[in-house]
């Protein structure tokens, strides 16, 4: 083992980046030549979070190593308090109190509301002390996975999902993490999940997938990926509607166009007799109408 590296744990073994060492040995030996500089928290960044979109990203072990790593340099750069120990002061209020008080702090945060920040350095902490908490539930039956699946917070979603979160866990209505973050369009939490074995035709309640909550809200980016990694294209809910019929009737003339050419079928209908094509015309999204026309 490096002993630069174990310098920067503290001499805590458990938490060097073995993965990361043997892997993708440029990577570590760029963190170490930053380290010291203004350059490395950006560096972190663009290492953790793909901007262009264009990148495979990291295994997710690597990436909670990389993360960890990130956390430690973020607490060095912090500026060094005075030399002189103000606790050997006559302080009013003691070292022991503050620390105490500390403890209390983050023992009073639980892991749903880090998840809901985004709040990576709590995450990484309470995974630490409270690994019970991984799989809790709010009133809504919400785990910390969901949570930041939805707010689409990418490094706490890795870091859950390292320690195991339940991919396959439902809220009150059957819906997933993946159902989440598609619904709000994070195509990298999707990426994430995905990659995390999230099953990608999930069923809510009432049969919607993960592809037509992406259809629905016109996210192109998430359908794309969904179809790319074979999602199910004719998947139908309970009431009939296919993703297909939900980008009609909402006007979103890119997903119709990609779940076509993918073999999404055309004429499925409501229960009510609906198509897709009724509902275009119905809605007034009439150059999706003329497309859907030219099928028949």
């Amino acid at each position: 083992m490096n002993e630069k590296i174990l310098q920067l744990l503290d001499g805590r073994d458990e938490f060097y980046p073995h993965t990361l060492e043997q892997n993708y040995p440029r990577i570590l030996a760029k963190i170490l030549e930053l380290w010291n500089s203004p350059e490395a928290e950006a560096y972190f960044n663009d290492l953790l979070i793909d901007e262009r979109g264009d990148r495979q990203g990291f295994p997710l072990h690597v990436a909670s190593e990389i993360i960890h790593l990130s956390l430690i340099h973020a607490r060095q750069a912090v500026p060094t308090p005075p030399q002189n120990d103000l606790w050997e002061s006559d302080a009013p209020i003691s070292k022991s109190a503050i620390e105490l008080n500390d403890h209390q702090l983050s023992r009073n945060k639980s892991l749903l509301d880090a998840a809901e920040s985004g709040d990576v350095e709590l995450t990484h902490h309470l995974l630490q002390t409270s690994r019970d908490e991984l799989d809790s539930t709010d009133a809504r039956h919400w785990t910390p996975l969901i949570v930041a699946a939805f707010n689409g917070h990418d490094l706490v979603t890795r870091m859950l999902l390292e320690a195991g979160a339940n991919t396959a866990a439902q809220d009150k209505s059957g819906y997933t993490a993946l159902h989440w973050a598609a619904y709000n369009g994070q195509t990298r939490t999707v990426k994430l999940l995905l990659d995390g074995q999230a099953a990608i035709d999930a069923r809510s309640q009432s049969g919607w997938t993960p592809l037509m909550q992406a259809a629905a809200r016109g996210h192109l980016g998430v359908a794309i990926l969904l179809v790319d990694r074979g999602a199910e294209v004719n998947a139908s809910s309970q009431d009939g509607a296919t993703a297909l019929l939900k980008a009609a009737a909402n006007g979103h003339l890119d997903v119709v166009k990609l779940l076509l050419e993918h073999h999404a079928t055309a004429s499925t209908k409501l229960k009510d007799g609906s198509t897709a094509l009724s509902l275009a015309n119905k809605n007034g999204h009439h150059d999706i109408a003329a497309m859907l026309q030219s099928l028949s």
